[in-house]
C-alpha cells in the first residue's frame, strides 16, 4: 500500500512528520538549542498523549515518527510543538521575536510494518548521509541509539504499539 497524506481518516494512526527551520537556517547546529527542541519534543508528546517512536534532530529540521491514539490531533500537537519550541528557542538566544519555523510540515500516514522500518531507517541514515555523523548511532540527537543499541537516547521513545486503540 503507498504512502498516504492525512486527508479524512481518524482514529489511532502512525505518522511520519518533518518540520523545517524557516530559511534551513541551521539553529539546531547549537547542543543547547537541539536539547531545547528534544526537551520539547517530549514535552508537547506528554501532552497530548502522543508516542514518540523515532526522531531526529537535524541543524535545520526535525524528523519524527509520531503515533496517536487519535490522528486529528496532528495538527494541533504540532502547532504546540512548533510555538513551544519557538518560545524557548528565542529566550535561548535572547530575542524578542523572529520565525523560527517554516509555517509548514509534511506529514504521511505510515500504513505497514515495512514502511515503519524504511521511515526509521531514513531518519536514523539522515546525519550519516549528510556528513553529520560517521554512522547512525553516532549522531546524539537520534533515537537510533535506542533502536540499535537498546540505550535510551535524549528523548524518551516507545517501542510498542500500546498507543493504538
Amino acid at each position: 500500500m503507498p504512502l498516504q497524506r492525512i486527508g479524512t481518516i481518524s482514529g489511532s494512526a502512525l505518522a511520519f512528520v518533518t518540520t523545517t527551520v524557516a530559511d534551513w537556517n541551521p539553529v539546531f547546529a547549537s547542543s543547547e538549542a537541539a536539547d531545547e527542541v528534544a526537551r520539547q519534543l517530549e514535552e508537547a508528546a506528554r501532552l497530548f498523549n502522543v508516542a514518540i517512536m523515532g526522531y531526529v534532530i537535524m541543524p535545520t529540521h526535525v524528523h519524527a515518527l509520531l503515533g496517536f491514539p487519535d490522528i486529528t490531533i496532528l495538527s494541533k500537537f504540532m502547532q504546540s510543538f512548533k510555538s513551544l519550541t519557538a518560545r524557548r528557542i528565542r529566550q535561548l538566544k535572547e530575542e524578542k521575536s523572529g520565525t523560527l519555523w517554516m509555517r509548514r510540515f509534511d506529514d504521511v500516514i505510515v500504513y505497514s510494518e515495512e514502511q515503519f522500518r524504511t521511515k526509521l531507517e531514513y531518519i536514523h541514515n539522515n546525519p550519516v548521509k549528510t556528513g553529520h555523523a560517521g554512522s547512525p548511532t553516532g549522531w546524539p540527537y537520534s533515537s537510533a541509539r535506542d533502536w540499535l543499541l537498546n540505550e535510551r537516547g535524549l528523548v524518551k521513545i516507545t517501542k510498542s504499539w500500546g498507543w493504538m486503540r
